[in-house]
């Protein structure tokens, strides 16, 4: 009986992630895309709750800091663990990049997971479609 190796399994992993925008609140909304397949619903899952313990913690300003970045702009704001696994990035009042990021057309994310130090979000890169990182 012979046994096929296992497929390598990509680390750290990228996957697609929609967002929703709360103009009032100036939040953007992260949550896995509704195409992910079960293992990137897994990684997400672990990756969010891992974020959420860390908080719970205090972490704040640790390395374990996911962030958001425009096309033009990297690192802007950080984001936190919200709500029914998604993320949240707020921006405050005059920050460009927010209404730099609103206001294209068919706005999503990338996330980036890495599980090599157990899943972890590594970062996250908000940008209209069409744009690549």
């Amino acid at each position: 009986m012979t046994t096929a190796a296992p497929e390598r399994i990509p680390t750290p992993l990228a996957v697609d992630a929609s967002v929703t925008a709360d103009i009032a609140s100036r939040t953007l909304a992260v949550r896995l895309a509704d195409a992910a397949s079960g293992y990137e619903q897994h990684l997400w899952r672990e990756a969010h709750a891992a974020l959420s313990r860390e908080e719970d913690r205090g972490w704040y300003g640790s390395s374990a800091t996911v962030w958001c970045s425009s096309p033009s702009q990297r690192n802007i704001v950080s984001a936190t663990a919200g709500d029914f696994q998604m993320l949240l990035a707020r921006f405050r009042p005059g920050e460009s990049a927010f209404t730099e990021l609103v206001g294209r057309p068919r706005l999503y994310a990338i996330v980036v997971i890495d599980s090599r130090a157990g899943p972890v979000f590594e970062r996250q890169l908000s940008q209209p479609s069409g744009v690549a990182a």
